[in-house]
């Protein structure tokens, strides 16, 4: 059946062009064709769309006056429309989808379009169309007829260009011509002239002239991006009458491109007949069918082999993503080994247990039983029963001793990892939420849980039902929180989950609020112990040989003594494997306590009356209770021999005779505890065993070694090395992960006075070993881990100051670092991960002074410096963005952006990991709230009157509701097709966002009688949860109202001091100001502000008052995880709560705006705030503080202050505002938004004085600085322009009287004055102005108007001094420089290659002693616009030039400039897209990286200010202060170099990547 799809072009939401570059929006129209529609629909209809997955999508696209259903069919015989009636029918596009492409080539008619605007028409309709899924992987073959070829070419191009469009560009395989003109066709010339009789353009039509602009332009562009295409290009042999004459429409040399991927073939057609055919057996159809047919079984074969690899890499991204490591299958195989066959087997006897696994309905298997007694045994069977069975099985098993196997988190990635491997729709799922944010799994479980789960994976309709086995629940850290997670599983999910715990169910039942079925079931002594049988006979050969009584009498005393446990009758049978005489065998069944303490307590005796081994005994039962992971025997082997200081032969060995009754090592040859009992044991204070261990001088004496370990040579490195720590240890010791991630593990449990812990801290941060160590983090694990450090050298700290003074020079080191390790990661975290070796030579120059990475680090004089700053510590404030001319009224957040909405009307999307704006929507009207969905994809605006729909990645408006009250809150749920918006009339509005439609509109108060309902009048806040399906509403003076959303009633109110009411409502002593719900799954939380100061927090599901303290908040916002709370006050003063408890964590006193409105980051990591006219985003370490499930340890408690942090207020700050550089070096001058002009020395970065002032309060927009005359030019906002002639005396600059001082009357752009200044050009948009500026004569000299440019910049020629060079509307004119009289020809030097008319010139930078010239072309003239870089010979740009080329060798660089910096000798320095400053040259063209710049340097609204000195200097404008990075041109990515300065290559240069 075919489907048409209409696609008209969307109202643009952008606010620089009107419209945006791409937006579509689909009409779905199912009518059928009008009858007289003979050339078919336009946009693109689906014509056939296969049963199964397709292998690829064929487009076809006709040409100059055809159609989309006419060009292909013969004699307007619907049964010839080959490509729908034909090709379904062949085998050999079975699986092939099917689409045709129209658009209004009617040359008859008068038209603005090009081929251009069809491109870009043929692009949007591809990406959006329904029957096209966005996610597809489906190969694209593109077949064009005649102007289609030259349409589908440059649709190609743009897509390769455009980020929006990159995963389109990289389907298209192959691209059919079916007599395309490449170089145009003389035809369309005489077609050009015959309509020039007759009124109106055809841009299209003058496109296909020989050699045309649009034609050279592709043919130029297309070779770069088609490498990697199967092109066929079939040309015509046969004329075609056109009335005036008979002859071929594109000859053969016009319809080939000659390229060694190209395919050429004839066809027995005329120009219209190479594309429709009389019949199936037709030749022409057969050559063109059998070419489309080879080369969709070409793709069904790629896609079989590709399909392997995609697998496989498939499964590499999901391995990295969960962080899975260790295959769940050991767990298993470690359990299933220790079962006897037949064990086991009488679980199936038991009905419940056929229930729960064969019932339809979704329960829960809960079995409990004591210690030791084959639970994860009987796990392991229930998995491989389940199995064998032939059931979807996933499994889990929990081990208390283990620092991730204990934990929600690690339990969530393999259970998600298992469901991948398990189901393609699981995969799929969780790899889309890794493309939408890689950081999902390092954030705490309850966000994996929401976002992996609940809004991921048990959402998926799978064919049949899911069994979770799970073991050991109560060795969870956090079981109470897993249980709610599993029964909220139950109920959303057909699951059928199986639980071991050593607690019953029914002490969770207080936790649980839900209601699915639970099966609780006990181990008794009789079910295990068939299976203890089974066991012993197994193992009774091994045992002293006595009589067949003598056997029986023994199997019957153990399986009498053990009770059922399995642990004390493996011990015993190790017991008596010792002996060998029928006295000693009844000895040891007498004396053999039962109670495994009691046992315990002889293992330890007989060890302790061992005559050797009992040092090594003591270190290995040290090592594997309190290491943080189980160690492998490679690992163990070298921590003890670090440990004891002594060698050790076999460590496998010395575990058997040492103690090889409490210490095992298991199949995957790591070291375990026989069982967790025999941990606890050792752990106790009151056992007195010689083997007994102390807890915190366990951990001492590990942390000591693995402290030894870092301290010592292997991790030594030169200091100014070259090589990252990876190539530096080339066979490191197997205990280097141990000692490098563990060591903070230890640290948490050490005593806090010992001596010895804090002088080997302080000797290893104090030592070079410290980079390599953060190096090998960075290179081989998670950064987390710095983290963790950090917060674990703080906690020490905190501890010991309660016993000791905090001062000494190693308590300096060790909270210096505690800061240091978290900043680092928060500041460089994404460089360090993708350059692990930064951390030696490249990250310490750019920490604070303060720091100490700085201060042990930065203080080479070859390394680079950084100077300028005033901060001498970390800052917290990770961005400030400064609106000029309106204020920031709402604001929300995203995973990938935030979004701030003015008072203008304006919404500005910023991205989230770089503060930078990445479009502008228009509200028009101010915007009150801003609510992003689910997805993330959708934004919600509202205002008074009208609420706005945005799709923000599509930048299109997808629907406008009007309303009648200002909404007071929004939520977003079903996955974005449902919205809800509470409205101040007490109107609950839901919006269908499928079909633009109100579904409903109820009033809460309608059911509510009496005087209460007199009371709820005018609504003045509300908050939802649709987690917990509750709407909560505020009125003045009033209690809360909490609105039940799926019962439609009134759930319950609630008052200030007593929670939940029941009854006649009471009138509150005060108003809330603001209220939040948890978002945490399971919450029940409800914070709300009130008038007089307090902050209360609700517990909904009991109706009380959990917690309330003063915050004098205004203003409040949840993190996503539900873990912190923050306030806003009216003096500006943000408050950071934990959430459950408020207690504060975070203050930051900043005595400015009051708090509008604040918001958290999608992964919880940043806070953002609206006040006065600013935006800020917020890096505070204590939003990376570790999940609760975490934190757990045996230290005391410790009552953390919470930390303070005291801002200046912006507005104390002046900004730069302009910047110029002194031709040595030496100086800077920077303009400020107050008018004045300062100097600044490079050798510190510091101001040195104020050299003049425009009038107060105008900002500088431009200088300019001649060398040859010392003439700084200025000018400002006002379009005052002055000149100040600059002399250097022995006290410094100083500035004389101005020389020239004029209003121009037009903004300013740009100033530009000629060698020796005395001729000066001011430049507006429309109008430039040169004045003679000699010491005689002041004057304007000449004027040129510019009516019709939209962009421009001017530039000095670098090879004739006479000769300014004007880029306008991507052309280039050439001025004289005394009369600004235009040379050379009308028309300019056009500037032909990859620029398009959408980009906007930015720059024009001389570089190569003025051999070459760089400028930068962007989208738009927004502040942060990605630039393209283009280089040209500067010997095309002359009076008599005609067209410019760009230099072919760069144009490589042309997407990844981001800021042109400029010319240093004989490099081109820029900033990279990637942040880091990179050069070129001239020679080798590579890309050496330098150096990168921070994240929070590049996070600004601001246009970035970058300038390089003559001596190499780079000068960078930050807010009110300059930076001046020395010596970083002289280092790369490697490290300093001695050549980089002075050759104009590097030999050992890092390629683009």
């Amino acid at each position: 059946m075919e489907h048409q799809w209409h696609v008209e072009r969307a109202k643009s939401t952008s606010s620089n062009s009107g419209r945006s570059f791409f937006t579509r929006n689909l009409i779905r129209d199912n009518s059928d064709l009008p009858s007289d529609n003979t050339k078919g629909p336009l946009g693109l209809t689906t014509l056939f769309a296969p049963g199964g997955k397709p292998i690829a999508d064929l487009v076809f696209v006709h040409g100059l006056g055809g159609g989309s259903r006419s060009t292909w069919t013969k004699s307007q015989d619907s049964s010839l429309f080959w490509p729908q009636e034909w090709l379904p029918q062949d085998e050999g596009f079975k699986d092939v989808r099917i689409h045709s492409f129209g658009y209004n080539s009617n040359w008859e008619k008068e038209s603005t379009l090009n081929i251009h605007d069809f491109a870009k028409s043929l692009l949007g309709s591809i990406k959006d169309c329904p029957s096209i899924p966005q996610e597809s992987k489906a190969s694209l073959v593109l077949i064009g007829h005649s102007m289609g070829g030259l349409v589908i070419k440059k649709a190609f191009i743009l897509a390769r260009q455009h980020l929006e469009f990159e995963a389109l560009a990289r389907r298209v395989r192959s691209i059919f011509f079916l007599a395309t003109p490449h170089r145009g066709a003389d035809l369309a010339q005489l077609l050009s002239k015959i309509l020039q009789v007759s009124a109106g353009a055809r841009p299209f039509v003058t496109d296909l002239h020989r050699n045309s602009l649009a034609t050279q332009s592709i043919n130029d562009e297309f070779p770069q991006h088609c490498q990697g295409l199967q092109l066929y290009s079939f040309y015509e042999t046969l004329a075609i009458n056109y009335g005036l004459g008979k002859s071929l429409v594109v000859d053969k040399d016009l319809a080939t491109l000659g390229y060694h991927n190209e395919r050429t073939e004839y066809l027995n057609a005329n120009h219209r007949d190479v594309c429709r055919y009389t019949t199936p057996l037709d030749p022409n159809y057969l050559t063109v069918r059998n070419a489309l047919a080879a080369t969709i079984e070409n793709l069904r074969s790629q896609t079989v082999e590709s399909k392997r690899d995609l697998d496989s890499e498939q499964h590499r991204i999901l391995d990295g993503f969960l962080g899975v490591t260790d295959a769940p299958e050991d767990d298993l195989m470690n359990v299933d080994a220790l079962r006897m066959k037949g064990s086991c087997e009488w679980l199936l006897r038991k009905a419940n247990f056929h229930r729960w696994r064969d019932s339809s309905s979704r329960q829960m298997y809960w079995v409990s039983a004591k210690p030791a007694a084959g639970k994860s045994v009987l796990s392991g069977y229930v998995v491989k029963h389940l199995k064998d069975l032939d059931r979807d099985c996933n499994f889990y098993f929990f081990a208390y001793g283990h620092k991730v196997k204990s934990t929600i988190t690690s339990f969530l990635r393999t259970m998600a990892w298992q469901m991948a491997v398990m189901h393609p729709e699981a995969l799929e799922v969780i790899l889309k939420v890794c493309e939408k944010d890689d950081q999902v799994c390092k954030a705490d479980y309850r966000t994996i849980w929401r976002k992996l789960f609940l809004e991921g994976l048990l959402k998926l309709k799978l064919d049949r039902p899911q069994y979770w086995v799970i073991d050991a629940l109560d060795e969870c850290k956090a079981d109470a929180e897993l249980v709610s997670l599993l029964l909220k599983a139950i109920e959303v999910f057909p699951v059928h989950i199986f639980v071991t715990s050593r607690n019953r169910f029914e002490s969770h039942r207080q936790i649980v609020h839900s209601t699915p079925e639970v099966v609780s079931e006990e181990i008794l002594v009789k079910d295990s112990r068939s299976d203890i049988l089974l066991y012993l006979n197994a193992n009774m050969n091994d045992l002293p040989s006595v009589s067949e009584e003598a056997h029986q009498n023994m199997v019957d005393q153990i399986l009498e003594k053990s009770a059922g446990c399995f642990l004390w009758v493996s011990l015993i049978l190790q017991e008596l494997r010792q002996v060998h005489t029928s006295a000693e065998i009844r000895q040891v069944l007498e004396e053999v306590p039962s109670d495994m303490d009691e046992l315990y307590s002889r293992i330890l005796d007989s060890m302790s009356r061992a005559p050797y081994g009992k040092v090594l005994a003591k270190a290995i039962l040290t090592w594997t209770v309190c290491s943080a992971r189980p160690l492998t025997t490679d690992e163990l082997y070298h921590a003890l021999q670090i440990d004891i200081k002594d060698t050790i032969d076999d460590v496998r060995k010395a575990i058997i005779a040492s103690c090889g009754q409490l210490v095992y090592v298991d199949q995957q040859s790591q070291v375990q505890m026989v069982h967790q009992t025999a941990q606890d044991f050792l752990l106790r204070a009151e056992n007195t065993s010689e083997f007994a261990i102390n807890s915190k001088t366990g951990h001492k004496r590990l942390a000591m070694t693995c402290l030894q370990y870092l301290n010592g040579n292997e991790l030594k490195s030169s200091k100014h090395r070259k090589l990252s720590v990876s190539s530096l240890l080339k066979d490191p010791c197997p205990f280097v992960a141990y000692a490098c991630n563990s060591l903070f593990e230890h640290i948490t449990h050490v005593s806090s006075t010992d001596e010895d812990i804090l002088i080997g801290l302080a000797k290893f941060l104090n030592s070079s070993n410290v980079l390599s160590w953060i190096e090998h983090l960075a290179q081989n694990s998670d950064l987390d881990c710095l983290i963790r450090t950090g917060e674990a050298f703080r906690h020490f700290l905190q501890r010991r100051s309660k016993h000791m003074s905090p001062f000494g020079r190693e308590v300096v080191t060790l909270d210096s670092w505690a800061t240091d390790l978290v900043r680092l990661v928060t500041k460089f975290g994404k460089n360090l991960s993708a350059s692990p070796s930064s951390i030696v030579n490249l990250i310490p120059p750019f920490c604070p002074p303060e720091s100490a990475p700085r201060k042990q680090f930065a203080a080479s004089t070859r390394g680079i410096a950084v100077l300028g700053l005033s901060a001498t510590t970390w800052d917290d404030c990770l961005s400030t963005i400064v609106y000029t001319r309106e204020h920031p009224s709402a604001l929300a957040c995203s995973a990938i952006y935030f979004a701030v909405g003015l008072s203008s009307g304006n919404v500005v999307i910023y991205h989230e990991m770089s503060c930078q704006e990445a479009q502008i929507l228009q509200h028009q009207e101010p915007v009150k709230l801003l609510q992003f969905g689910e997805t993330g994809n959708i934004l919600v605006s509202s205002g008074m009157k009208v609420v706005r729909i945005w799709d923000v990645t599509a930048r299109q408006e997808l629907w406008k509701f009007d309303i009648s009250h200002q909404c007071m809150s929004l939520a977003l749920t079903d996955e974005d097709r449902l919205l809800l918006g509470a409205l101040k009339n007490n109107q609950l509005a839901i919006w269908d966002l499928t079909t633009g439609s109100l579904r409903e509109c109820a009033n809460w108060t309608q059911n509510i009688d009496g005087q209460r309902a007199h009371s709820f009048r005018r609504p003045t806040a509300a908050a939802f949860s649709m987690e917990l399906s509750l709407l909560a509403v505020v009125y003045r003076g009033q209690d809360i109202l909490l609105w039940d959303l799926e019962r439609d009633t009134l759930h319950e109110t609630y008052g200030k001091e007593t929670g939940a009411r029941s009854g006649e409502k009471r009138i509150a002593n005060a108003t809330v100001w603001s209220l939040v719900f948890s978002p945490a799954p399971g919450a029940t939380l409800l914070a709300a502000a009130y008038s007089d100061g307090d902050l209360v927090l609700f517990d909904t599901s009991e109706g009380v008052v959990k917690e309330m303290t003063l915050a004098n908040a205004q203003a409040l916002a949840s993190s996503p995880n539900g873990r912190t709370l923050a306030s806003g006050d009216s003096s500006g003063t943000i408050q950071l709560f934990d959430f459950e408890s408020l207690k504060v964590l975070y203050r930051i006193s900043l005595e400015d705006h009051g708090i509008k409105s604040l918001a958290f980051s999608g992964d919880s990591h940043h806070l953002l705030d609206i006040r006065g006219s600013q935006c800020r985003v917020w890096d505070p370490t204590v939003l990376f503080r570790q999940d609760t499930e975490e934190d757990h340890s045996d230290t005391v408690s410790i009552s953390t202050a919470p930390q303070e942090i005291l801002l200046e207020a912006s507005e104390d700050l002046t900004l730069v505002t302009a910047l110029a550089c002194h031709e040595h070096g030496e100086a800077i001058f920077c303009g400020k938004e107050n008018g004045s002009v300062c100097l600044y020395e490079t050798k510190s970065g510091r101001q040195i004085k104020e050299l003049f002032s425009h009038a107060d309060g105008v900002s500088i927009v431009s200088l300019f600085f001649d060398d040859e005359s010392q003439i700084l030019s200025s000018a400002d906002s006002s379009s005052r322009v002055m000149t100040h002639k600059l002399t250097h005396q022995q006290n410094g600059w100083e500035a004389a009287e101005a020389v020239f001082n004029y209003r121009t009357g037009v903004a300013v752009d740009q100033l530009l004055s000629n060698r020796g200044h005395t001729r000066m050009l001011v430049c507006s948009e429309n109008r430039d102005m040169l004045y003679s500026t000699t010491s005689k004569d002041t004057k304007l000299i000449n004027t040129v108007e510019q009516a019709d440019r939209s962009s421009h910049t001017w530039g000095s020629h670098p090879l004739n001094q006479n000769q300014l060079i004007l880029v306008a509307n991507n052309v280039a004119h050439i001025y004289d420089w005394q009369t600004l009289a235009k040379l050379g020809g009308a028309e300019g030097i056009l500037l032909q290659g990859t620029i398009v008319s959408e980009l906007s010139i930015r720059s024009i930078t001389p570089c190569f002693k003025g051999t070459l010239i760089a400028t930068t072309f962007s989208e738009s003239l927004e502040t942060h616009a990605r630039s393209n870089l283009l280089l040209w010979s500067t010997s095309d740009f002359s009076e008599r030039s005609q067209t410019a080329v760009p230099v072919p060798n760069f144009k490589y660089l042309a997407d990844q400039v981001e800021v042109l910096i400029g010319a240093y000798g004989q490099r081109l320095v820029f900033l990279h897209s990637s942040g880091w400053v990179c050069s070129t040259d001239s020679e080798t063209f590579s890309i050496v990286r330098h150096f990168f710049l921070p994240a929070d340097w590049l996070s600004t609204n601001n246009a970035l200010m970058i300038e390089v000195t003559r001596n190499g200097d780079i000068i960078f404008v930050k807010r009110d202060e300059i930076a001046v990075i020395k010596r970083g041109l002289d280092t790369s990515e490697q490290g300093p170099s001695n050549t980089l300065g002075k050759r104009p290559s590097l030999a050992a240069s890092v390629s683009s990547s």
